[in-house]
């Protein structure tokens, strides 16, 4: 129950930040008030039951947190107007377009890497700054600085919570993909601590691709870098042993891979390869796709001596390392 609870939260984080913004604007403010409306539901619904319509009521709840900071502030022209805005407006439905729009902004390039990271996983993915600072090994005051240091550079820079004109729309696409790459890059790969991998990240990267694929259907890159995603975690339960050493694919047990994910990864690469043009992204997922059934090693593969494992184990790992550090050079 808390599990389901959790996970539609996390998908209406952005679309309740989205209303907000673009009604009341001060996208530092709204985005206090969500994450207090989100810990309000994370508390009240798994004891007193999910509303009839989730998203009205944490709009209602992060809205009226929005009034009483205002009041706290003093500033009662501000929240008079806005409490007859709240009165006056009926709540629109879910739109698309904030949700994209909410993603390109919190990837805004007057931010760092790790600033765009942070905020997309706090706003966009719906996660706690604890949770966020758990992922990459921080501590809490260090992530939360962070993500306040990134909302307040949105705010001095003039932001508009809109899509960006569309001569821009190109590069900035480009780096929401690549902050969403990094993500998921930081997962499959840790760069610190004695975790080889990180599922949580990897899952978190996979969920706000396949968003953004569902909200940009025609770019052919956004398909690419989601099947980039799912073919490469498929292999994750077989890439690694019992003790955290690397396994090279050719001695990989195949049927330890998601088949389900390499199944959508394949489709995604079908359906665009061919009638789009082709990136990056396409491009380094098109080799990951299994040439060959998914099962059990072959008899000859289990056969191997012990040195020819470990002359293909070294040679294996040096390439992987290198097409990460390569990928995430292009992207």
């Amino acid at each position: 129950m808390e599990t389901r609870i959790e996970d539609r939260l996390r998908e209406l984080a952005p679309q309740v930040l989205g209303a907000l913004v673009r009604r009341h604007g001060q996208f530092d403010a709204c985005e206090d008030a969500v994450q207090e409306a989100l810990l309000a539901a994370a508390q009240q619904w798994p004891a007193q039951g999910v509303p009839d319509n989730p998203r009205s009521w944490l709009v209602t709840v992060a809205s009226r947190r929005l009034v009483d900071t205002w009041r706290a502030e003093g500033a009662r022209r501000r929240r008079e107007e806005s409490a007859a805005a709240l009165e006056l407006h009926p709540e629109p439905g879910p739109d698309h377009d904030d949700a994209l729009a909410l993603l390109f902004m919190c990837c805004h390039p007057a931010l760092s890497a790790p600033s765009q990271l942070a905020l997309t996983l706090r706003a966009v993915g719906g996660l706690t700054t604890a949770e966020i600072a758990r992922a990459f090994l921080v501590p809490e005051a260090t992530m939360a600085q962070r993500i306040s240091r990134a909302k307040e550079r949105i705010r001095s820079s003039g932001a508009r919570f809109d899509l960006p004109p569309e001569p821009e729309r190109a590069d900035r696409l480009r780096v929401v993909m690549h902050v969403l790459y990094l993500v998921f890059n930081e997962g499959y790969t840790t760069s610190s601590g004695p975790a080889l991998q990180r599922a949580d990240l990897t899952t978190e990267a996979i969920r706000l691709t396949r968003m953004l694929h569902q909200l940009m259907p025609g770019e052919g890159e956004v398909a690419g870098l989601l099947a980039l995603m799912l073919l490469t975690d498929a292999r994750r339960a077989a890439r690694s042993t019992a003790d955290g050493q690397l396994v090279p694919l050719a001695e990989q047990q195949r049927d330890l891979w998601n088949k389900d994910y390499i199944e959508e990864g394949v489709a995604l690469l079908t359906r665009t390869l061919g009638t789009v043009p082709v990136g990056p992204y396409q491009l380094q997922a098109k080799p990951r796709a299994p040439t060959r059934p998914t099962g059990p090693r072959s008899s000859r593969s289990m056969r191997c001596s012990k040195r020819c494992r470990q002359d293909r184990s070294s040679r294996s790992t040096g390439q992987l390392r290198s097409r990460w550090s390569t990928a995430q050079g292009r992207a």
